[in-house]
């Protein structure tokens, strides 16, 4: 990973950054015994007790999602360990993880969790019973240098990316007789088992297909619209992608779900609709593919809108100050 961020084949990680600039550990998959390359309950174990191992060296754990976070508190919390501890809060409250601080308490062996939607931050407290002082909204990223706009290669085309909570069934009824053609890059590289509503048959003038990193990087610039299609969620599903394409300079067009992360403006820097409204979203896609001016104005104004809080950077700082202020200088990263 490494090498291929030194190369410039994939977007920089914060994690990375942390590691270079904030003296921070990284204990990853590569530190653990056997071959843990995926997200499974083994994984998340496997991470725990390498944490707690290595507790004595750090001033502060700070855990990279619930998946890590979760059995952690409750572990720190189980053992009486005081370690200072900040995790990283995705998605706190889909079905199991709700369960997990509900009946296990897993956040009282948390001492602050970041959440990246104001949504998250209310359900948090009012439905999860995590202290209001423990939750805090940071923003998510984008690396402003590797997803940077590329001129002259824009055509006809419609992207949409990623598959967590992605409604794929609307966008196919709203850009089946659209006179574009439509990609989807329906692969997730965080969450590759997540799922998407999909139509019984894909329209002809769809195609889908897995990217990698620089390939995706060629079809944000080839786009001339990218639309992050997103189910009804409490949570700020598709924000990864979203940051990307408006890093890119795209016009994007997202739903307007009622956990989505405070990113869009509607009309300033891109265009939001109401979940599940075919019309609605043929309408927003048909009226940029028309409009080559608008569509410029909303991208350089999303590409602004990243670079001055979005990027990766700034956020590998802002995580860096949550640690420094919990623990000290010696913080571990699981």
């Amino acid at each position: 990973l490494r090498r291929e961020v030194e190369e410039g084949t994939r977007p920089r990680p914060e994690y990375l950054l942390m590691e270079q600039s904030h003296d921070v550990e990284l204990l990853d998959w590569t530190r653990l015994p056997g071959r843990v390359d995926s997200r499974t309950a083994v994984g998340s174990a496997l991470h725990v007790l390498a944490a707690l191992r290595r507790l004595h060296s750090a001033d502060v754990v700070f855990s990279d999602g619930e998946h890590v976070g979760i059995p952690l508190g409750v572990a720190l919390r189980g053992l009486g360990h005081d370690k200072p501890h900040l995790v990283i809060g995705h998605h706190l409250t889909s079905r199991s993880k709700a369960a997990a601080f509900r009946r296990l308490r897993a956040d009282r062996g948390m001492s602050r969790i970041l959440v990246h939607s104001h949504r998250q931050q209310v359900l948090a407290e009012r439905d999860l019973g995590i202290p209001a002082d423990k939750l805090v909204v940071v923003p998510y990223y984008a690396d402003t240098e590797f997803w940077t706009p590329v001129r002259g290669l824009e055509e006809r085309l419609v992207l949409a990316a990623g598959r967590e909570h992605r409604d794929y069934r609307t966008l196919a009824s709203a850009c089946a007789d659209l006179d574009a053609r439509v990609f989807i890059a329906a692969g997730s590289l965080h969450s590759p088992a997540a799922t998407e509503s999909r139509p019984a048959q894909w329209p002809a003038n769809f195609e889908l297909g897995f990217a990698d990193y620089r390939a995706l990087r060629e079809l944000y610039a080839r786009a001339s619209v990218v639309v992050v299609p997103i189910v009804e969620t409490d949570f700020q599903a598709g924000i990864t992608t979203l940051l990307e394409a408006m890093a890119m300079g795209k016009a994007v067009v997202s739903s307007a779900t009622s956990g989505r992360a405070a990113v869009i403006v509607d009309g300033i820097n891109g265009l939001v609709v109401p979940p599940g409204d075919a019309e609605a979203l043929q309408a927003a896609v048909a009226r940029l593919l028309a409009n080559p001016a608008e569509r410029g104005r909303l991208g350089e104004e999303a590409r602004r809108t990243v670079v001055a809080g979005h990027g990766v950077e700034a956020y590998a700082r802002k995580l860096a100050e949550h640690l420094r202020e919990l623990g000290g200088a010696h913080p571990l990263a699981a």
